[in-house]
C-alpha cells in the first residue's frame, strides 16, 4: 500500500510531473536502451559486412595470394641412374658427340608440310616420312626393341611403354616430325644449308632443328638411356608423333589421337605434354618456367570483293582494290574497339604477372606491382601493360592481315580482289564475338559503295562462285580457345616441380619461378582435349642459349646443343618423377 501511494498519491504525480526518484529511473532506463540500440546497431553491420565478404575479411577486400606454390620434386628411386645418366652420362663428351650426329641426321631428311598436299597414299610428296621412320629405327633399336609401336595412318607415330601398374593413368608426351618448308626465295639467306643439319660446335643447324625435332629425338634419346639403365615404369608411357601440325590437314595427329581415345578411352591420361615456345625465360630480372596451360583460339577470314571490270581509262572513283583497301583499314582502325585487352584469372598469363609482383627479387616497376596487388587492379593493369607490346598481346585477339591479291594487268581493272586476315583468340573472347565485330566493321563499307553483303559461315576459297557487286566474308579454320589446364591439380605439382628440379640454379633469387601462361600460336593439342584435361605446352630448355629464339619459322633456324641436352634431361626426370608420383591418392 505505501509503495503505491508513494507513485501516485502526491499532488505532483496528479498534475503530471515525475518525483526525482521517478527521473532517476527513466534517465537509467533510457541510458540502457540506447546502449542496447547501438549494440544491436554494431551486430546488424558486421553481420552484414560478414555476408558481403570473403571468409575472413572484416573489412575492405585484402589481396590474395595468386602465385602456385613453388615446390622442388626429383625423382627418390633408383639413385644408380641418376648417377649413371643424370651425373656421368649426359655430360659426357661422348653423349654430346652422339646427340649431334643423331638430331643432324634427322634434320637432313627434309619432311617439309606445304599447305596444298593431298591425302596420305596420293600425294607423293609424303612418302619423306618412310625416310624419317627408317632413321627412327636404325638409329633407336632398343628403343623399338622393348616399346610397341602402332602405325596411324602411314606415318603417325604411337609408341607405348607398358607400365607395370595398369590401375595407374598413363601419360601422354607429343611432338611432331613435319617442318614448314623452307622457300625458294630464301635458299640465299641461309648461313648453312637449310637441310645440312650442321653442327658450329654450338648449334645444329637446319629447317626443324627446333621446331620440332629437337624435341622428337630428345624423347627418343631420353627412353634409351632409361633402358639402358634397365629402367621398367610402373606408369604407362605413350609417345605420340605426328606429321602435319605446320599445315592442320587432318591426316596426322587427328587421327592419332581418335586411335588414342579408342583404345583408352576419355580422360584416360594423367597428363600431356606437348611442344611449346621455350620455357624457360627472363622477365623482371628473374627466371621463369613458364608452361603453357592454355592457347589461343584462331579464325580465317577471307574478304572478297566481285566489282565490274575494265579498260583503266574508264575506272570508277573505287575499284575492287580500292574498296578492299578500306576495308583492311576498318578492320585495323577498329582492332581496339574490336578486340580490347583484358585481364582476368581465366587467362594463364594471369598468374605470371602475379608471381612477378609477389616475389621480392623481381625489378617489375613500383606501379605494376602496386596495381597487381589491389584486390580490384586489373584494368589498372592492362593500362600499365598497354606500352609492352609483348605483354599487351597476351591480353587480347591478335588480327594480322596476311595475305592480299588482285589485279593482273596495268591497264586493266581488276573485278576480283581477296584478303586474307588471321586472328588468334584471346580467353576473353569467342569465334561468335569475331563473326559479330566483323559483320559490324565490314558490312557499312558494302553500303558505303552499293555492294551486296554476304556472309559465309563455311569454307571458301577464291575459285568459288561470287556475284558481281558483292562483297563477302567468310571464315575457316576457325577454333575456340582451349580449356584451361589446372595449375592446382596433382599433375601440375609434379610437373612445375620437376620443372623447377632441373632447371633451379643456386642462389638466392636463382630459383625458377614456375608459373603457366598461355600460347600465342596453335598446336596439335587441340585434337586431345578428350584424352585429359591436363594439357600443357613446355619447351624444356633455357631461352637464352639462343638470343635469336632459334629462327623457327624463319631463316637460319637451329637450336643449341646445350638446349637439345637441357631438353633430354628434362624428359629424362619428368618419366622418373611421375612414374613416382602419387596422382591418383
Amino acid at each position: 500500500m505505501g509503495e503505491k501511494d508513494g507513485l501516485l498519491g502526491s499532488h505532483s504525480q496528479e498534475a503530471g510531473f515525475p518525483t526525482p526518484s521517478q527521473r532517476r529511473s527513466w534517465t537509467s532506463r533510457i541510458k540502457t536502451t540506447i546502449v542496447t540500440l547501438i549494440l544491436v546497431a554494431v551486430v546488424v553491420y558486421q553481420f552484414r559486412n560478414h555476408l558481403s565478404l570473403p571468409s575472413g575479411c572484416t573489412g575492405k577486400p585484402k589481396y590474395e595470394p595468386q602465385c602456385p606454390p613453388q615446390e622442388v620434386i626429383g625423382p627418390k628411386s633408383r639413385p644408380d641412374i641418376t648417377s649413371r645418366n643424370v651425373e656421368t652420362l649426359f655430360k659426357s663428351s661422348a653423349f654430346r658427340n652422339l646427340s649431334v650426329e643423331r638430331l643432324s641426321r634427322a634434320v637432313q631428311i627434309p619432311t617439309e608440310d606445304f599447305d596444298d598436299m593431298g591425302p596420305v597414299g596420293e600425294d607423293d610428296r609424303w612418302d619423306i616420312f618412310y625416310d624419317l621412320q627408317k632413321y627412327f629405327e636404325k638409329t633407336f633399336p632398343l628403343f623399338h626393341e622393348k616399346l610397341e609401336q602402332d602405325i596411324i595412318n602411314s606415318h603417325g607415330l604411337v609408341y607405348t611403354w607398358r607400365g607395370s601398374d595398369s590401375s595407374l593413368q598413363p601419360i601422354l608426351l607429343t611432338g611432331h616430325q613435319d617442318t614448314v618448308p623452307v622457300a625458294a626465295d630464301t635458299l640465299d639467306q641461309w648461313t648453312h644449308d637449310p637441310f645440312s643439319g650442321y653442327f658450329d660446335g654450338k648449334y645444329i643447324n637446319g629447317r626443324g632443328a627446333n621446331d620440332c625435332k629437337n624435341n622428337v629425338i630428345a624423347l627418343f634419346s631420353t627412353i634409351t638411356a632409361l633402358l639402358e639403365a634397365d629402367f621398367q615404369p610402373r606408369r604407362t608411357v605413350v609417345l605420340a608423333f605426328g606429321f602435319d601440325e605446320e599445315s592442320p590437314h587432318g591426316y596426322g595427329a587427328l587421327q592419332i589421337a581418335k586411335h588414342l581415345e579408342k583404345v583408352w578411352g576419355q580422360n584416360s591420361f594423367a597428363i600431356m605434354v606437348d611442344e611449346g615456345v621455350l620455357g624457360i625465360n627472363k622477365y623482371g630480372g628473374r627466371t621463369f618456367g613458364t608452361p603453357q596451360a592454355s592457347e589461343k583460339g584462331y579464325m580465317n577470314a577471307l574478304i572478297r570483293v566481285h566489282v565490274p571490270g575494265g579498260h583503266s581509262s574508264m575506272a570508277p572513283p573505287h575499284t575492287s582494290i580500292g574498296i578492299l583497301s578500306e576495308v583492311v583499314t576498318a578492320l585495323e582502325n577498329n582492332a581496339g574497339k574490336n578486340f580490347p585487352s583484358r585481364l582476368s584469372s581465366n587467362n594463364p598469363f594471369y598468374y605470371q604477372l602475379h608471381c612477378a609482383a609477389e616475389d621480392p627479387h623481381t625489378d617489375i616497376s613500383p606501379e605494376l606491382r602496386h596495381a597487381l596487388k589491389k584486390p580490384n587492379g586489373n584494368d589498372e593493369v592492362v593500362e600499365l601493360l598497354k606500352g609492352d607490346f609483348s605483354k599487351d598481346i597476351m591480353l587480347r585477339t591478335s588480327q594480322a592481315v596476311t595475305i592480299f591479291n588482285s589485279g593482273n594487268k596495268a591497264n586493266a581493272l581488276p573485278q576480283y580482289a581477296q584478303t586474307l586476315v588471321d586472328y588468334r583468340i584471346s580467353n576473353e573472347q569467342s569465334v561468335s564475338d569475331l563473326h559479330s565485330a566483323l559483320i559490324e566493321t565490314i558490312e557499312p563499307v558494302a553500303k558505303k559503295h552499293g555492294l551486296k553483303f554476304l556472309t559465309r559461315e563455311e569454307s571458301d576459297n577464291s575459285t568459288s562462285h561470287l556475284p558481281e557487286h558483292t562483297l563477302s566474308v567468310s571464315w575457316w579454320r576457325s577454333l575456340e580457345p582451349s580449356p584451361v589446364s589446372s595449375h592446382k591439380s596433382p599433375s601440375w605439382k609434379y610437373f612445375s616441380g620437376v620443372i623447377k628440379h632441373v632447371f633451379d640454379e643456386e642462389g638466392e633469387g636463382k630459383d625458377v619461378l614456375v608459373t603457366p601462361t598461355i600460347a600465342q600460336g596453335g598446336t596439335d593439342t587441340k585434337y586431345f582435349w578428350n584424352l585429359t584435361g591436363q594439357i600443357y605446352r613446355f619447351g624444356p630448355m633455357r631461352s637464352w642459349h639462343d638470343e635469336g629464339w632459334g629462327g623457327v619459322h624463319d631463316v637460319n633456324e637451329r637450336v643449341a646443343l646445350d638446349g637439345h641436352l637441357e631438353a633430354i634431361l628434362f624428359f629424362h626426370e619428368f618419366i622418373r618423377v611421375f612414374d613416382e608420383a602419387d596422382l591418383e591418392g
